[in-house]
């Protein structure tokens, strides 16, 4: 239970810590390099915009899901291992991805319906993962490979 608590703990610590400081600021360069004032005569740029938009959205939700599918595996591989208290990890595991997609969310500037929905996905999946864990190995089985040698 240590090394489960330990482990999520410091991950849980760092992993929204850089998310905060690395990808709003790279977000910002790209709108700000390629995302410019569209003139009248440039018909593409309007649907151009968009796809960068709605790019930039699935990276963010990508990126926030993965560290709800690590989770989720962390949390089942020490529980499947455990002989007594499963709940526990799944409570203490649950606290703690939460808890950084929490931080994640409270550190955006503007909120609207898209920044909502960039917080609530990745918040849903990390339940849904240990609900069904066939689920995330459909979406997320490339983690294990990476993350648990």
């Amino acid at each position: 239970m240590l090394k489960f608590l330990a482990g999520l703990l410091m991950y849980s610590f760092i992993f929204p810590k850089a998310y905060v400081v690395v990808i709003p600021r790279g977000i910002n360069w790209i709108k700000h390099n390629f995302y410019d004032e569209i003139p009248a005569d440039v018909k593409w740029a309007k649907g151009y915009q968009k796809f960068l938009l709605g790019l930039l959205f699935f990276i963010e939700v990508f990126i926030q899901s993965s560290w709800s599918a690590w989770v989720a595996y962390r949390i089942l591989e020490f529980s499947m291992k455990a002989e007594a208290q499963r709940w526990l990890y799944f409570l203490l595991g649950a606290i703690c991805g939460e808890a950084a997609l929490g931080y994640i969310a409270r550190k955006e500037e503007d909120v609207n319906l898209w920044v909502a929905l960039r917080s609530i996905i990745p918040m849903g999946l990390l339940v849904q993962f240990v609900i069904n864990p066939k689920f995330l190995d459909s979406l997320f089985g490339w983690l294990v490979r990476i993350s648990f040698r």
